[in-house]
């Protein structure tokens, strides 16, 4: 029998010895995995708001009056909010293209039937040219402007931000004083 114990311990500690061994030997429990799920956001985007500006139309126009526009609307595009042109209205005589600024007075010439020569000059008010905004042809329709100086303007532009006045047109290369004041009352800096 005693051969049976030595049998029966020599089992029990190879297990022990192998139960030991084997919880040495396993990885370490890490811990425990969490798992997150994002949940989209499904909030819309605020839309931008558009921004509104006044202009008055007047002359050969169906309904002249004062019109709260969007910024971006045309001379054609007043022209259209007004009722549209009357039979006597001289759209030609316009831009049609010219972008409104917030307080402009569009005046629409119209044909007189009984033209009196005292009192048949029609008045064409100057739209003022953003200089913020200007593409090179519009900067070119200004006097003492040619291709250069406009190109000189929006290079200056380009490189130093937007003019916060009309006098910051000085400050480009080959605009002096005596050329300033040839357009400086054509000119404007309004957004």
């Amino acid at each position: 029998m005693k051969h049976w114990k030595q049998v029966l311990a020599g089992i029990l500690i190879g297990l022990l010895l192998g139960g030991l061994l084997h919880m040495l030997l396993l990885p370490k429990p890490g811990s425990p995995l969490t798992i997150v799920t994002l949940t989209p956001d499904l909030t819309p985007e605020p839309t931008p708001t558009v921004e509104k500006i006044q202009i008055q139309v007047s002359g050969a126009v169906v309904n002249p009056g004062v019109y709260t526009v969007p910024k971006g609307t045309t001379v054609n595009d007043a022209i259209l909010i007004a009722g549209g042109a009357t039979a006597q209205a001289q759209t030609d005589l316009l831009n049609l293209l010219t972008e409104l600024q917030d307080g402009q007075r569009i005046y629409i010439p119209g044909e007189s039937k009984n033209p009196d020569p005292q009192r048949s000059s029609v008045i064409e008010i100057p739209t003022l040219i953003n200089i913020n905004t200007a593409t090179q042809s519009e900067l070119e329709s200004l006097p003492g402007i040619g291709s250069v100086k406009a190109m000189a303007i929006i290079a200056y532009r380009n490189e130093h931000g937007y003019f916060l006045s009309i006098e910051d047109l000085l400050k480009v290369n080959g605009i002096g004083q005596s050329t300033f004041e040839q357009f400086k009352d054509l000119i404007s800096v309004a957004p």
